[in-house]
Order: C-alpha cells, then structure tokens, then sequence
C-alpha cells in the first residue's frame, strides 16, 4: 500500500510499497482490522457468530467453549450445541475478542486458566476449537475434562429470511476417528487432534490430564458438516489447516481493492472499516450455489442467506470495485427471475422468492448504471437475458408502472404494507412521493446508458422532466414543507417517513422542496444523539420498537445513503451532522444487522439479518459523498472533498476507479491528488479531475451538485 507523510504545513504523499510487497506486520494490522473486544461489544448471544463462507455457528460467548446452531448450505444443524466442562462445570467467559471467523475466549475455574480459540477454516463446513488449560497454582493438578454435543440435522434448499432450522434426530456412529451424528447420508463429524488422544466412544466420556505445577495442556475439537462420506476427510483438513494464514490473505485481497483510510478522528476510520467486514461475512463461496462467488443478504446463523434486491442492490456504487463479476452476474439472475413480480432469489436454486417491492426498479436500473459508470464496461449492456440486453432490461424497469402513450402520472402501488411495513395500522400506501420522485432517476438512468449504449432514447428524459412538474403540482405541501400521499379513497395524507430525503440530489426537487425537506432534518423530528429515525417522532405513526422504517432508528443504510445524497447535493454540514451522530458504530457491534436505533446504542433484535450486507454503504458514503470521488462516464475520475470539522485531516491510499490509482491527503482546508500521471494541491471546494492517462487538473467551472446523468 502507500503510506502517507506530512512535511510541514503541506501535504506530501511518499510512495512505499506495493500491496504484493506487504511488510508481515502491516499484514497483521490488516488482519486485526476487523477484531473486536468483547468488553466493546453490545451484541447479545444469539445474534452473534462467525462466518467463513461455507459455514457459520453460533457462538454463546459467556461459555469459554460453547457452540450453539450450525449452519453449512445446503445443509443445517440449528440446535447443534458443544460444550466442554472442566472439573464438572462449564467455564464462564472473562474476556473475548472476535474476528469475523474465529472467536477467542478466556476464563477461570478452582485456579486453572483456561482459553479457547473457535475458528471455522476457510474453504471448509466446519472447523476447530483448540484448547489451552494452565494450572496457575505451585501444586500438581488432575484436571478432569468433559465433551458434550448433540443436534438434530437437514439438508434444504430453502435459505430465506427465516433462519433454517433442522429437525430429523441423528445417531451416533463411529466414522474412522470420527464421532459422527448422522442422518441419511448427512452427518456431523466430531473429531479430537493434536494432544487429545480420545477415541470416538470415549469422546463423551469423562477424561482426566495431569497438569504440572504452572504447567499446561493443549488439545483441539475439529467438526464438519456435510456428505457423511466427505466430512472425515474434512476433519483431517481442519486439523492440518492455517487458518489465520487464509484469513490474512483474503482480508490483504479485500484491501487490494478498496482504499486504507487514515484520520486525525480514529472514529471515522474505524466506521469506515468496520462497514467492509460485511464483504468479508456475506461473500459465500458455495458448490451448491446457483452463483460462486455468491453476496447474501445475510450470513450469521444462516439468517437471510436469500438474496433481496432492496439488499443487495443499496452496494450499487462500492461492490463494483470489490467484485464486479460477481456484480455482473448478481444483475443477470435478478433479471432472469423478473424482480417486476418478486423482491429476490434463493441461493441454491436461483428461484424467484417473496412478492414484488415496489423499490426493485431503482435498484436493478442503479445496479446496471454503476456498475457501468464504476467499470466502464458499456458492453455489458448488449448483453442478452431472457431475451432482452440488458439495456432494454433497465429501460423497462425504469418504466415500469408507466403508460407511454398517455402523459406522465403519479402511479398507485396499491394498498400493500410492503414499503415501510408500518406495524401499528397506520397506512403509507397508494400514491407514494418517495417512490414516485424516485422514478426521476430512474429515467434518467435508464436514459444516460441508452446514450452510453448509442441508442439514445429521448422519451426517458421527458419523462422526467413531466415527472418533476406533477410531482410538485399533486403531491407537494408548502404549508407543511413536505410531501403527501395519496391514500385508496385519492384523500391526501401525510407521512414523515425518512424515505423521502431519498429525493435529495436527485434533481426532481426544486430549490422550495429541497430546503422544505432539510427543515425538518432536525432534533425535534427526525435525530437523536445516535443516529437517525426512520419516522419523524411527531408523526402519529412513530413507533419506538418498530425500529428499521416505524421510527424507534433505521435500516442500517439509510444513514448514510442520505448523507451521501446531502454531499452530492452540496450540503456536507448535514451529511457531516448524520454521519457524526452514527460513529459508535464501528466501536460497539462486530457487524450490523437490519437496523439500528437512534436515540440510544442498541440494535433491532426481532429480526435474523443480523450482518447486512448492506453495512457497506458507510463504507460507500465515505468514499463517493464524503471524499466526493466520482466516477465519469468518460474514463475520468472527479475528487471533490468535503472533510467534516470532526475530521479535518484525511489520507486516502490505493483507490483504484477506472483503470486509475489514486492517493488523496487533505489537511486544514487544502488536498492533494496524487495519481500516475502527477500531483495536484487545491483548496477544498476546487474540484480535481484526473484524466485516464491519470493526470490531474483543477476543474473549477464543474457543477458541485450531483446530477445523475
């Protein structure tokens, strides 16, 4: 990577090394990147766990060895439990630190130390406990140890919100040097290595070590799930696997590809990277998969494996440069099942799933757009699903709902709940200002890759346009300085819903609209001192435990995609404010889940999304709204930074956007852009742009407001 040097009062940016020449020690930073301190950590036990691709489990962190549920696609154990006990009790946890696939605890019973380390192994469905017991006292000890474990087992096919849960009974069976639990021609494996010295029957079984005075003795527990005929062998692999080693590696990949961020403000740097451990926890890598590699929506405890496109499709501008084969491919099976009838697809199967959210055209026309403007791929769009190119795909989701040959009109979405899904009876249905404004993106989405694709299709920016005017003429309340809505009998009807500050930077506001909206971003209504409500706290249908859209907090990327269109909107100071309010974030969960709430630090908890992959767009936010990077449909890349007072100085290093490089240092008011083609010093406020031969200039005549097309 590059590292970053002040000299002065100015800003210098030293080349170092390259990524492929990473020092062991930068290594190891990366590598605790995404850990976390038990102390630190608000999650309850049942939402926490780890994750590797193939697998994840529970983990009961006041128990120093416990497992609770395992989950391996296609195959589940959700009341699968293991503990050990030591001189007949379990041990209760002192101190543990989490990473994203292992879990180390610490605890202590009649004076023995005693310290786990549970890792599932990268590439496998399964992994290891090992085990250090020291007797802290001068006088020789006999330390008698106990394995319990059990759970019934399945194999399906349905991975959706739910988590999967296994019902069938097993029986226990000798499998070489493994303890299985079978069923069918599933089974569990169970196996004791490196110092255990147990045979599969004694497994169960009462067991006695002799410890010296301050000595010690290490054991390791492998497990696997999976073909009976397969998981012995995966056991042995376990054993002889370097798990740490694997994890080093695909975090250094995660970071070939995205930016380091450095701050003279730790919180936002720990905010920015505790959002991409969602890419690390939600990328599965599974046979059985209709896609390989395979994003979910969820990962921990096998909740929310399904793939949603209201999910998946808030990554539209990041994941292009994580994995933009992977976004390809995620947009093809989206269009394959048709999301103009349903919200999302199952992994094993790639079968559309659920009732169709009416959100779904924006995401799939979004996810096109970026990942053309992000890659420059403009032949994506003649690819050919289901027998349309992808460009006729995103010109008819843009349309959908609208009738060409008659005027623009607002469209009725019906009397479903589905949009907010408020939980006290209180409507937000029918003819809705946030879905309806949001179709003026939409066509101008849909319009700029028809440009891009030399298929031009002028209708679409009309459409837009009319768009604007019946918006405002039927729906806008300049008395209340806010939208309202259209209920079943045509009676207008207000919702403070946060959906609606959706529509700023998209440029269907006006300037009475925008400065309306932003009247009403304030403490009284819509934040709190941690966050950010999904529903106004005057609004009758505000609800304090209705958290993700009823108001007690919000979906975990409303916060920052709100903040990220205020930057491209040019009002950083709000942006700033959200983003601010939000930082405790990345110091108290080791992953997010569906939604967090806002007026203290707590999260939802009735819900299995409990890592989201959509926690990457803080991540997003920061790069394309705070640091104001954008990529051009010309080859070109746009840095326009906008540093929050909180966090005056800034380094970015490594950021690779459309065949460039770059580096970005601000300090006090001024930046500077280093990138193949040379450096540039400007004042914040001064747009740079670098060129695609990766020279940068000043550009002080482009616009600051963010337009779509």
């Amino acid at each position: 990577m590059r590292r970053f040097v002040s000299i002065g009062a100015g800003i210098l940016l030293a080349l170092s090394v390259a990524w492929a020449s990473l020092p062991a020690e930068e290594a190891g930073e990366l590598a605790d990147v995404f850990s976390l301190r038990g102390e630190a950590n608000i999650l309850e036990e049942e939402h926490f766990g780890i994750v590797n691709g193939m697998a994840t489990v529970g983990i009961p962190y006041k128990d120093v060895a416990g497992i609770s549920g395992l989950w391996a696609p296609p195959w589940v154990s959700s009341d699968f439990h293991f503990t050990m006990r030591v001189m007949g009790r379990t041990v209760t946890t002192e101190h543990y630190r989490w990473r994203p696939f292992e879990v180390m605890r610490e605890g202590s019973i009649e004076g023995l130390r005693v310290r786990t380390t549970t890792t599932l192994v990268p590439g496998c469905r399964g992994g290891r406990m090992t085990i250090l017991i020291e007797n802290t006292s001068p006088q020789a000890r006999e330390v008698t140890l106990q394995f319990a474990f059990g759970g019934t087992l399945d194999r399906t096919s349905m991975w959706e919100f739910a988590r999967p849960t296994s019902r069938s009974a097993t029986q226990s069976k000798q499998g070489g040097s493994c303890l299985l639990l079978e069923h069918g021609d599933a089974a569990i494996g169970v196996q004791a290595v490196d110092g255990m010295e147990l045979a599969p029957a004694e497994f169960t079984k009462p067991t006695t070590r002799s410890l010296t005075p301050r000595g010690t003795w290490s054991g390791c527990i492998a497990f696997a799930l999976g073909n009976e005929a397969e998981v012995a062998e995966t056991c042995r692999a376990i054993a002889a696997s370097r798990p740490d080693e694997e994890y080093r590696r695909r975090v250094a990949e995660l970071f070939k590809k995205l930016p380091r961020l450095r701050s003279n403000n730790p919180a936002l740097v720990r905010l920015y990277d505790r959002s991409l451990v969602h890419f690390l926890m939600n990328r599965w890598d599974v046979p059985e998969f209709v896609l390989r590699p395979y994003y979910g929506t969820g990962s921990v405890r096998g909740g929310c494996v399904c793939n949603y496109l209201w999910n998946f499709g808030e990554t539209w501008e990041i994941l292009p440069l994580v994995d933009p084969a992977a976004v390809r491919e995620h947009i093809k099976q989206f269009l394959r099942v048709d999301m103009t009838k349903h919200f999302a697809f199952l992994p094993v199967t790639g079968e559309a799933f659920g009732p169709w959210y009416p959100v779904n055209q924006e995401k799939i026309v979004g996810l096109i757009y970026y990942y053309v403007r992000q890659t420059g791929d403009a032949a994506f769009l003649r690819e050919q699903v289901g027998g349309r190119s992808v460009l006729e795909h995103a010109i008819a989701n843009a349309m959908v709902g609208d009738d060409p040959a008659k005027p623009v009109a607002l469209i009725d979405y019906g009397p479903s709940n589905s949009h907010l899904e408020l939980r006290r009876g209180y409507a937000y249905n029918h003819v809705m200002p946030d879905l309806n404004g949001r179709r003026y993106a939409n066509y101008l989405m849909a319009w700029r890759l028809a440009e891009v694709a030399g298929r031009p299709d002028p209708l679409l920016r009309q459409r837009a346009e009319a768009l604007r005017g019946v918006l405002r003429q039927k729906l806008w309340n300049p008395k209340d300085r806010w939208f309202d809505f259209l209920n079943a009998q045509g009676r207008k009807e207000t919702r403070y819903t946060v959906q609606v500050f959706k529509l700023l930077g998209s440029g269907v506001l006006d300037a009475e609209q925008e400065a309306g909206l932003l009247s009403h971003l304030n403490e009284r209504e819509f934040l709190s001192e941690f966050g950010l409500h999904s529903m106004s706290k005057t609004d009758v249908a505000y609800d304090q435990v209705d958290i993700d859209n009823g108001g007690g907090g919000a979906c975990t990327c409303f916060p920052p995609q709100i903040a990220e269109r205020l930057y491209k909107s040019g009002r950083p100071e709000p942006a700033a404010d959200i983003l601010k309010r939000i930082l405790w974030w990345g110091d108290c969960l080791p992953y997010w889940g569906d939604s967090l709430v806002a007026n203290h630090k707590d999260y939802r908890k009735d819900t299995p999304l409990q890592c989201t992959l959509d926690g990457v767009t803080v991540a997003q936010c920061t790069l394309f709204g705070l640091l104001g990077i954008s990529a051009e449909f010309n080859g070109e890349v746009v840095v326009n930074p906008s540093p929050p007072p909180w966090a005056s100085r800034i380094e970015l290093a490594d950021l690779k956007l459309r065949s460039q490089t770059i580096d970005l240092a601000i300090r006090d008011g001024e930046y500077e852009v280093r990138a193949s083609g040379g450096q540039i010093r400007a004042k914040v406020g001064q747009p740079v742009v670098v060129d695609r031969e990766g020279r940068p200039r000043l550009d002080p005549n482009r616009p600051r407001m963010f337009s779509f097309p």
